[in-house]
């Protein structure tokens, strides 16, 4: 079922329970009151009825002047008594009827008789078999020592008829305001829906894949809050959705690479065996061919190993000990510093004594990657190996006066397979897997790697801490 007809149904069960409720408790409160009421102004009019008989029968036996017989005068006062919906019965000591103006018997059991009989004042509600309501009043009269018994009766039927009016009242006015609560649920279900609505299309546009729709944002309730927290999901779903397509992306770069790497020495391999085959034995061609052959082969085993390491970084946990990192990096500097000769480059090394948590090989291995790719894309000047602290971070760095990199490039270097100068790199022998590994280890030690270069202007790399690395001395 939909939520605007739950609603709806909602508004309307409600409105029938209250309007069920409220008149039950107002009809009966009312038929109640009127009941008692009725009662008693009925007994007032027995008493006032019993003490004109009294005066009445006195009054006679004055006159004249001997004892009377109650008896004698029932049927007299049964005919002087006409009320309308009002009647009267008289009964002797033994409870005979002697008279009664009333248009029916009562064949059932008159307990309340007995009761006035033993001088207790008393009353009594029954109903016909036609369902007709009557009051029954009876009391004692006494005259000297004779004694009858009077019954009242009242018929308050119109009390009845007034409750079940009342009920039909109720009825129609609910029936009348049953429409106009319909109509106004309905527009209240509606105008609450909207924005469930809306936020149902902008979820429906997300999943067929229109990662930027957003839901409005109308107000500060509950489905305001919703449609917030719905855009929030919606941004990192985004966020997801293209960090999985990047991911993708380069996953199909690495093996787009991958194959090539692996299709170039093989083709090489393969064309130098062709020709070893079919060409008769020259030992210059023949010493020249297995050259080839074995550097390309090596080349296959150098890609082979590296991409080892890069599985075993991903798979191995790092050994982490306290490491003073000022002579790690006096120990790269003579390890580098050959190498930076030969291309007239000098290597040095600043920064104030640091302990972190490393491990050393990995790391170390990190930094010499880094000195060798400055060494590779400097002609002239220094390469710096420092290391910088501030407030809530501490930095290992590389530092060169090289080409730089354009901002895109420099978004692509970690990137497995990747080349700056892929000529230049395939011919010192480079695989592009360097920086990707060197990136691996800098996340295993739970820092971060910055890169900041400008064309022309040099490269730095940062392998930033954060302080809570650092351990004492």
């Amino acid at each position: 079922m939909k939520f605007a007809w739950r609603i709806f149904i909602l508004c309307i069960g409600v409105y029938i329970l209250s309007l069920t409720v409220t008149g039950i408790i107002v009809t009966e409160n009312t038929y109640n009151s009127l009941l008692n009421k009725e009662i008693e102004r009925s007994i007032d009019e027995a008493d006032n009825l019993y003490s004109t008989l009294t005066l009445y029968l006195i009054n006679n036996m004055r006159v004249s002047g001997r004892e009377i017989e109650l008896k004698d005068y029932s049927q007299g006062i049964v005919d002087m008594f006409e009320t309308e919906n009002s009647y009267l019965e008289i009964f002797d000591e033994n409870l005979n009827l002697l008279a009664s103006n009333t248009t029916q018997a009562w064949f059932l059991p008159r307990k309340e008789l007995e009761a006035a009989l033993q001088g207790q004042k008393n009353f009594i509600l029954r109903r016909d078999d036609t369902g007709a309501h009557y009051l029954f009043i009876s009391d004692m009269l006494r005259i000297d020592e004779e004694k009858m018994v009077l019954s009242f009766i009242k018929d308050i039927s119109h009390i009845d008829e007034q409750r079940k009016e009342q009920y039909l009242f109720f009825f129609r006015v609910g029936i009348i305001g049953l429409f106009f609560v319909a109509l106004i649920a309905w527009f209240i279900s509606k105008f609450v829906i909207k924005p469930i609505k809306e936020l149902s299309l902008t979820a429906r546009s997300i999943a067929s894949g229109n990662y930027k729709e957003r839901a409005k944002v109308t107000g500060s309730d509950e489905v305001g809050l919703l449609a917030e927290q719905f855009n929030i999901m919606a941004s990192e779903i985004e966020r997801r959705i293209s960090q999985l397509e990047n991911e993708s992306e380069r996953k199909q770069r690495f093996i787009d690479n991958l194959t090539h790497e692996l299709r170039t020495p093989l083709t090489s391999i393969i064309g130098y065996a062709e020709v070893l085959q079919k060409i008769d034995y020259d030992p210059e061609i023949f010493y020249k061919s297995l050259n080839y052959i074995q550097a390309e082969g090596s080349r296959m085993l150098k890609l082979a190993n590296t991409l080892m390491d890069v599985i075993l970084l991903r798979e191995k946990a790092l050994q982490l000990e306290k490491h003073n990192v000022l002579p790690i990096l006096q120990e790269i500097k003579e390890i580098m510093k050959v190498k930076a000769e030969e291309k007239g480059l000098s290597i040095k090394v600043q920064g104030e004594e640091t302990r972190l948590l490393l491990d050393k090989d990995l790391f170390k291995g990190a930094i010499i990657n880094l000195v060798d790719n400055s060494i590779n894309a400097s002609e002239q000047g220094t390469i710096v190996l420092g290391i910088e602290k501030d407030q809530d971070k501490v930095a290992v760095f590389v530092q060169d006066e090289g080409k730089g990199m354009e901002d895109w490039e420099r978004k692509r270097v970690r990137e497995p397979f990747y080349r700056i100068e892929k000529s230049r790199s395939r011919k010192e022998g480079g695989l592009g897997l360097g920086l990707a590994i060197t990136h691996q280890i800098v996340e295993g030690h739970g820092a971060e790697l910055e890169i900041e270069s400008q064309p022309g202007q040099g490269t730095k790399v940062s392998i930033v801490f954060n302080k809570s690395d650092l351990v004492s001395p």
